[in-house]
């Protein structure tokens, strides 16, 4: 199966709507954020991916039954000097991704402090997602997956854990978020970077549905 097969379920999908929604990646820096997002838009991978500075956007969708939801990624850079910016991403985004590395139990914890934060100051239907990063690596886990599940679980999170490498689980995880979010009243905010909403593009014109798997 190729990753990128399963980032359209569907295929040439004749998709009756389509829906846009803000997702952002936080994590401390390392933890394969980028890489992530490289594999899941692209589908590459570099072994030497350079930190990213302030963040990054792309985008890219997912076809579920009769509608495309359109991702806009906001990749946002993991060192500690940026974590002033961190609130103009995620404020007003519809889902997050929390990303940790399987291999560092620091991480890990700084994973619940993003989960923390969100939920204090995002909005209160946003859909976290924990992703537990290179699973690959799992002959030197220092985060048990266990531990990681019950700690979604506890706090309602989604969970995975995800090679970029591989490629495990990458599609599946945005896949997860898509279903779980809000299809047929898409939440319109305003929020920074000028790419909050989560709007349906019905009214949009044949081409751009044309356009939502083919690619």
């Amino acid at each position: 199966m190729t990753s990128r097969g399963a980032a359209r379920p569907n295929g040439q999908s004749q998709a009756s709507k389509i829906c846009q929604f803000k997702l952002v990646l936080l994590g401390e820096s390392a933890v394969g954020k980028s890489s992530l997002v490289l594999r899941f838009v692209k589908g590459q991978f570099h072994e030497y991916q350079e930190s990213t500075i302030g963040a990054a956007f792309l985008t890219q969708s997912v076809c579920l039954d009769d509608t495309t939801v359109k991702f806009e990624i906001w990749d946002t850079a993991g060192q500690e000097r940026y974590h002033s910016l961190a609130p103009m991403y995620y404020r007003g985004a519809q889902a997050a991704i929390v990303v940790y590395d399987i291999t560092n139990q620091e991480t890990f914890a700084r994973a619940k402090t993003w989960v923390k934060e969100l939920q204090r100051q995002a909005s209160p239907s946003i859909v976290i997602a924990l992703a537990g990063n290179k699973a690959d690596l799992a002959s030197k886990r220092m985060v048990e997956y266990e531990e990681a599940q019950a700690y979604a679980d506890d706090n309602s999170l989604l969970f995975m854990e995800t090679s970029a490498k591989t490629a495990m689980n990458v599609n599946d995880l945005f896949l997860a978020i898509a279903k779980k979010l809000p299809k047929s009243e898409p939440q319109s905010t305003s929020g920074a970077a000028g790419r909050s909403r989560g709007v349906d593009l019905h009214e949009q014109t044949q081409q751009n549905k044309s356009q939502c798997c083919s690619n």
